[in-house]
């Protein structure tokens, strides 16, 4: 090119890129290809060397800022080597390294990007390679490694969305998992916000498409204007996914990624937290478990009312019922398994949409009301101003969630946000979407109709506002909309937005009648995409006879709902009639080959009396409560559609009202009042029925029953008479009742309906040994929740035999626990052994209890390491556990293996035990990834004292001691003590970390009066002064730490408070039995005597055992091993 066209082209292409980067905040958003970036950089190094060596810099820098800025950055996207930058850069502008020029651009960087409006990254000042590979987004040759992770993240079933990716990457304490990546990508995914966001997301829905489409390659219209991509990003992506199709690389996608995820969720109403959970793509029969911090329960997921074979159903709520660091799922039937990270403690921000759906902590928030979930000492603040961001809504505490608030906030006037807990240090911030952000609009939904998965409907098409362009011009932003699971889009449009709101259809060209599941994808700059699900019945309406259906004889009162449907929707019921019996019906509805079930749900009546913190259950028959159930902090609710007013009442035996409350009506027609409030005139009563009173815009009047208080006993006695369980002076309405056997204490709970006084037994139940009865108010519509175990009302009703099991360890088992058999030591139902073992009295019993006791103890004996990990998984409540695996002898048994790794433990303390069992194997294999992942659960679960112990760093042992201070407590009210547990809990924290231990040592104090009253306390006390002198001689560093305890008692009377020694012998019984299984004494130091009294100890303060056992495990190993994780690794 001679020199006058050079200089023209050169000024027109300056021309154009400054007005192009005056539009962009990332260099990539001017998504240029790699020929026009190798041209810019030629004809710049032409430019450039054609100068003098004294002119050049300022001359290229000060004339063509567009063009230096192109060069610079577009060598960072393209072919930019770690360290290696400037060498790079001199060598594709064919010019040599000159210092000087180097020096200048280095300075300018900074004055460019402010003079375009683009982002500085003011976090990465002084790195100015950094910031330039910022803008570069994901250099072409670091995008292998992140599809590979993405795949990965897929291929275990965890959600697909660009803020899970980085929300599962970014975890606290798992910093290795993004080594796997490049430096720039690194970067750019941890600083480029929502933008990196946006990029993740349309990378997920190319490798979605290129799935189906497998000759995309050849499609022209896959480009960047239809990816939302970078050319350079896209061609990259295409190359890989050509060189190996998703789903061919090293992570196969399984079963769990094919299925839903389960979703955390806020339920206004109810004001808890949940966790939904998926229904099983296969062996739903049997049930998911859930653990909450360790402590597993066993749920069913429930099918969706009339859904088909291969369509979604509704995820099933489990109510988190307290603050948990994470929550753990699994499902044997399925092979799937989840982990689902909750309470953050850096973090202690829960934020939800208005629909219930957590907010992800990478995800930018909606412009919009959001709920927010934090403890009770934080509070809001604007990230920018720092003053507090005020509620619209105090919500009060989600149940069970002490010390911590719900309240709705409003962020449409914010930019970022922050919490701040005790006027202390500020959390990360939460940015808030951009004002040039889209925004869906949808009219109401229809009244009483679903989906069979549970979703709304919408009759009307929803509307899509485009922001306002904030700079001159015009923006584009391309809507596209399609069937839901599916990749082909029905349509898609490019709008342009000026300098007002506009308001546009994304369906715009699709004729009416649209039904069914809709993806809307509308994209624009990076950042501000908008993504949403949305089901639509265009065209249709229901009206109901009756404003609400109300509890009668049998169910609930006959409604009519009336079906109209607009051309061309129909649907095969123009009306559904509801009779007694039927709460729910199934319509089909279709627009021409499209055909959908819909449910119609008539609106009525619900109620609850539930302890404060306890799941809501919400019924349609009334309950039956007791005084001292009315005398619990619990909530009397009513859940009443429409615009009514209500009361709440209180009825004496002959019906007449004694008392009237004005219930509150905190949000969606949930009226409430505390229980307590109708205890002194239900004291004078004694028997008597709660009422809500509904008056209805129509003038009606409803009086619905939703308590009936009662005496203790909902029964007087049950026996059994041929196939049947006959009650005794049974209490009047609608009653079940659960059934254990005693022979399989594993087994699900049965529950039976009462029907005149009688319950027929099931087969499996008939000559099954003993079994435990217990009765409880049924409801017609709603399985109520089984109790964990047995209660006090419960009767106790003998027959002879066992439970029969097409499992024959199981079978084994039941005939020896109803004595009939002896237990073959291969027996391999350990989960069942475990269960067994907890349901026998703790302690010594009679000799038969014994005999069972030692026989169940051999089973689990055999494999101890086998029989940690299944009792981490058991449903036996955590608190017990740590007891029961020290009657069993376990806690002085060897837990190394070199089976599998598997990271996924149910229970963290049982996990942590396991993973330090296995680093001396681990470090002498060192399988890829393996020593990282355990490093970091060990990390998040135990805390870094945990670490520290491990390479055998005490640090101050006297952190979560009794001490002097302890002792200064001894005549506080025990409500001071609650308080403190409270705050201490409030935020959970790792095992070792110092909060989690002080909180142990707090409710060690809180029991020392009980301590002071066992026998076991003498026993501790004798024998640990008999084994100290043995721990000194066999591991020094562990012993220094019991002697650091000691040394807290210096200034204690412990003749006058023996409790105060209580730490101290926690500790060494926990160092004695961990030495002890390493084989670190030459004679047997732990008597049963001793192991008895610790047990005792555990039963009493689990949390201090459990604290006590982890540290002497640490302080073991290394005494062992030496430092096997140190800085040299």
């Amino acid at each position: 090119m001679d020199q006058t066209h050079l200089g023209q082209w050169v000024s027109d292409e300056e021309f154009r890129l400054s007005r192009e980067l005056g539009n962009i905040a990332l260099f990539f958003e001017l998504n240029l290809d790699e020929d026009e970036i190798r041209r810019v950089q030629e004809v710049y190094g032409q430019v450039a060397g054609r100068l003098g060596p004294h002119q050049r810099a300022r001359t290229m820098i000060q004339q063509y800022p567009a063009l230096t800025l192109v060069s610079l950055l577009g060598h960072a996207g393209l072919s930019y080597e770690q360290g290696r930058f400037w060498d790079g850069f001199w060598s594709e502008l064919g010019l040599p390294r000159e210092q000087e020029f180097e020096n200048a651009l280095r300075a300018a960087l900074g004055r460019l990007l402010r003079r375009f409006g683009m982002r500085e990254f003011p976090e990465l000042q002084g790195d100015y390679v950094r910031v330039m590979t910022m803008h570069a987004g994901i250099p072409v040759h670091c995008l292998g490694d992140l599809v590979d992770v993405i795949e990965h993240h897929l291929a275990v079933g965890r959600e697909p969305t660009g803020a899970a990716v980085f929300e599962w990457l970014t975890e606290p304490g798992m910093a290795y998992r993004l080594n796997s990546l490049d430096v720039p990508v690194r970067n750019f995914l941890q600083l480029g916000g929502e933008a990196a966001v946006d990029i993740i997301d349309r990378i997920l829905d190319f490798i979605e498409f290129t799935a189906e489409h497998t000759d995309v390659w050849n499609d022209l219209t896959v480009d960047s204007s239809t990816t939302g991509l970078p050319t350079l990003l896209l061609e990259g992506l295409i190359d890989r996914l050509r060189e190996r199709p998703f789903g061919q690389g090293p992570a196969a996608v399984g079963a769990a990624a094919r299925g839903h995820v389960p979703l955390l969720g806020f339920s206004e109403a109810d004001r808890q937290i949940t966790v939904g959970l998926p229904y099983p793509a296969s062996e739903p029969e049997q049930p998911w478990k859930v653990s909450f911090d360790g402590d597993t329960r066993e749920r069913y997921a429930e099918r969706g009312w009339g859904v088909v074979d291969g369509a979604a159903h509704p995820l099933t709520p489990v109510p988190v019922i307290r603050p948990v660091r994470e929550v753990v799922l699994r499902h044997a039937g399925s092979a799937a398994e989840h982990r689902i990270p909750l309470v953050d403690k850096s973090d202690p921000l829960l934020l939800f949409d208005l629909e219930g759906m957590l907010l992800h902590r990478r995800s930018a928030l909606p412009r919009d009301e959001v709920f927010a979930v934090h403890p009770h000492d934080a509070v809001i603040v604007d990230a920018a101003s720092g003053e507090p961001v005020a509620s619209s809504e105090n919500l009060g505490s989600p149940a069970g969630w002490r010390g911590w608030q719900a309240r709705t906030v409003d962020l449409s006037g914010r930019d970022a946000i922050r919490l701040q807990r005790n006027g202390g240090d500020l959390c990360p911030t939460r940015e808030v979407r951009a004002v040039g952000a889209p925004r869906l609009e949808l009219a109401y939904p229809l009244e009483g109709v679903s989906t069979t998965s549970g979703l709304s409907v919408y009759p009307t098409r929803p509307i899509i506002t485009l922001p306002p362009c904030p700079r001159p011009g015009s923006q584009i932003w391309r809507t596209r909309v399609r069937y839901s699971g599916r990749t082909d889009w029905l349509a898609q449009e490019e709008w342009e937005s000026g300098t007002e709101h506009a308001g546009l259809d994304p369906f715009d060209g699709l004729p009416s009648g649209l039904l069914g599941l809709f993806d809307i994808l509308v994209t624009g700059p990076l950042g501000s995409d908008l993504r949403c699900t949305v089901f639509l019945a265009e065209g249709m309406s229901v009206e109901h006879s009756e404003t609400f259906r109300i509890p009668v004889p049998g169910g609930l009162s006959p409604s009519l709902s009336l079906i109209d449907c607009e051309f061309p929707l129909s649907s095969d019921h123009e009306g559904v009639s509801f009779e007694p019996t039927s709460r729910e019906a199934r319509v089909q509805v279709c627009s021409g080959d499209v055909v959908q079930t819909l449910v119609i749900t008539p609106p009525h009546i619900e109620f609850r009396v539930d302890e404060l913190g306890t799941p809501a259950q919400w019924r349609t028959s009334a309950q039956s409560i007791t005084m001292a159930e009315l005398e619990a902090n619990s909530v009397v609710a009513a859940r009443i559609p429409g615009h009514v007013r209500v009361d709440f009442a209180l009825l004496d035996a002959e019906g007449t009202v004694v008392q009237i409350e004005r219930p509150e009506v905190p949000s969606d027609n949930v009226f409430h009042v505390r229980s307590r409030t109708f205890v002194d005139t239900v004291r004078r009563i004694r028997v008597g029925e709660l009422v809500a009173r509904v008056d209805d815009p129509a003038g009606g009047s409803q009086n619905v029953v939703m308590a009936r208080i009662r005496p203790t006993q909902l029964c007087g006695g049950v026996g059994i008479a041929e196939r049947e369980l006959v009650f005794e002076a049974l209490a009047a309405g609608e009653l079940g009742a659960f059934v254990w056997a005693v022979t399989a204490p594993w087994h699900q709970v049965w529950q039976l309906r009462i029907e005149d006084g009688r319950a027929w037994l099931p087969d499996e139940l008939c000559v099954a040994g003993p079994l435990l009865v217990q009765v409880f108010v049924d409801d017609p519509w709603l399985g109520i929740l089984p109790p964990r175990r047995p209660g006090v009302t419960a009767y106790r009703v003998e027959q002879p035999g066992w439970l029969d099991d097409e499992n024959p360890s199981r079978e084994k088992l039941s005939r020896f626990l109803g004595g009939q058999g002896v237990l073959p030591g291969s027996c391999d139902a350990v989960a069942e052994v475990w269960a067994a073992l907890a349901a026998l009295p703790p302690g010594r019993s009679d000799t038969r209890t014994e005999l069972l006791r030692g026989g169940l103890v051999r089973v689990l004996a055999r494999d101890p390491r086998g029989a940690l990990e299944v009792l981490g998984g058991a449903t036996i409540p955590a608190p017990e556990m740590v007891p029961l695996l020290i009657r069993t002898g376990l806690t002085e048994q060897r837990y190394a293996s070199t089976r599998a790794y598997d990271h996924m433990h149910a229970n963290p303390w049982v996990g942590c035990l396991v993973e330090i069992a296995d680093l001396p194997y681990r470090a002498r294999t060192e399988v890829a990834g393996e020593w990282d992942q355990m490093l970091g659960y060990l990390r998040i679960h135990g805390g870094e004292w945990l670490i520290s112990l491990l390479r055998g760093k005490a640090g101050d042992p006297r952190i979560g001691v009794f001490d002097r201070n302890v002792e200064r407590a001894h005549d506080w009210p025990p409500s001071q003590i609650d308080e403190m547990l409270e705050v201490l809990r409030t935020v959970p924290e790792a095992l070792l970390d110092e909060a989690t231990r002080m909180s142990a040592i707090m409710a060690a104090f809180r029991v020392r009066q009980e301590w002071m009253a066992e026998p076991a306390l003498a026993v501790l006390t004798a024998g640990v002064s008999t084994v100290l002198r043995r721990i000194n001689h066999a591991a020094p560093v562990l012993y220094d730490m019991i002697r650091a305890r000691n040394e807290a008692l210096d200034d204690v009377d412990v003749a006058a408070h023996p409790w105060m020694l209580l730490s101290l012998q926690s500790l060494t019984m926990a160092a004695l039995a961990r030495l002890s299984a390493r084989g670190r004494f030459d004679i047997e130091l732990m008597t049963r005597d001793l192991r008895e009294a610790w047990s005792r100890l555990a039963d009493l303060c689990p949390e201090l055992v459990v604290t006590d056992l982890l540290i002497a495990d640490a302080l073991a190993t290394y005494e062992t091993h030496g430092d096997l994780i140190g800085e040299d690794r």
